[in-house]
């Protein structure tokens, strides 16, 4: 359902947005899974035309979301199509974590304003979403990390044989991240179906059949970085904050879908409306994939699928 992609980013940018000003509020989430324990937030409000649509800076620290309050003030305003404004917030704002949270904000907004929902503008309806729950690096992830879900793992060099036979019998495992890290061919013997994420690059060329589980993430900040992979992944994570926005996703998605790449989405540790809007996004995008958007509450038992309602005018909150 990625061919979608190009359709939904061609009418976003022509949708019409009036916009007022903006405001911003900064606070703190407790999630014991979060380093330290609470993590900051900052939810913007970009309003016009009797409407407010909203967006989350995904920043890791206080400081960085007090530089961005102090930012929102700036925003573009008045009348124009919804691609000219990002073009002007793009031009007027470098950082890619406060363009994706003000250009989210102004696709709720432009989508409120004229009463319809990014499955409204590409007539796709939304399908149930499935997702993995990440981790990151367990002594004993077979045993350590939640039951009766699929899962994303961070990958330890130093997990032993019984390890790795331990994930292989839980078959549970639907990527394995190893940021930068070596043993991909160790993995992909003792879980030959599972997405290897960012290995180490090798001297040596890698079979054919571990080249078609390999997928990127941390390379790709905009749609032009595809084309520089190599090997080409067989899979891409698409993450709209790290690429400084939804419409450079979408391009990205576009891309992919021309040359056959799945996508699927992933989150910067989302607590409020962004994650809403990744399982909008996933829903029309890579509701099959192992998408990195898991519900952060965690209930007695987990839904089997995330399910978008389609009905509600905005961007997915």
């Amino acid at each position: 359902m990625a061919e979608s992609a190009a359709r939904l980013l061609a009418e976003l940018g022509r949708l019409p947005i009036v916009v007022d000003g903006a405001r911003c509020e900064t606070s703190h989430v407790a999630i014991a899974a979060y380093d330290g324990g609470r993590r900051p937030t900052s939810t913007v409000t970009v309003h016009g035309a009797g409407h407010a649509g909203r967006g989350e800076h995904v920043g890791w620290t206080a400081e960085a979301h007090e530089r961005f309050a102090a930012r929102v003030a700036g925003v573009p305003c008045g009348r124009l199509p919804l691609g000219r404004w990002v073009g002007a917030l793009h031009a007027a704002c470098e950082e890619p974590y406060d363009r994706a949270a003000l250009e989210a904000a102004a696709i709720d907004l432009a989508l409120r304003q004229v009463e319809t929902t990014v499955f409204g503008l590409t007539a796709v309806a939304p399908a149930p979403v499935r997702y993995v729950v990440s981790c990151g690096r367990l002594r004993d992830p077979a045993a350590e990390a939640e039951r009766a879900v699929e899962l994303k793992l961070d990958v330890d060099p130093e997990w032993s044989d019984a390890v790795w036979a331990s994930l292989a019998a839980s078959r549970r495992v639907a990527v394995l991240d190893f940021k930068g890290a070596p043993g991909v061919e160790r993995a992909h013997r003792a879980l030959p179906d599972v997405l290897l994420e960012d290995p180490a690059p090798s001297a040596e060329p890698w079979p054919t059949s571990l080249r078609r589980r390999l997928s990127a993430d941390a390379p790709l900040r905009s749609a032009r970085d595809l084309a520089r992979l190599t090997p080409t992944p067989a899979a891409v994570n698409l993450k709209p904050a790290r690429m400084g926005g939804v419409l450079e996703a979408l391009a990205c998605a576009a891309a992919c879908a021309e040359v056959g790449i799945p996508v699927y989405l992933g989150g910067m540790f989302e607590v409020g409306v962004g994650r809403a809007q990744l399982w909008a996004l996933a829903a029309l995008l890579a509701p099959d994939g192992p998408n990195d958007v898991a519900p952060l509450a965690v209930p007695t038992h987990r839904p089997p699928r995330i399910v978008v309602d389609p009905g509600v005018p905005g961007f997915g909150g």
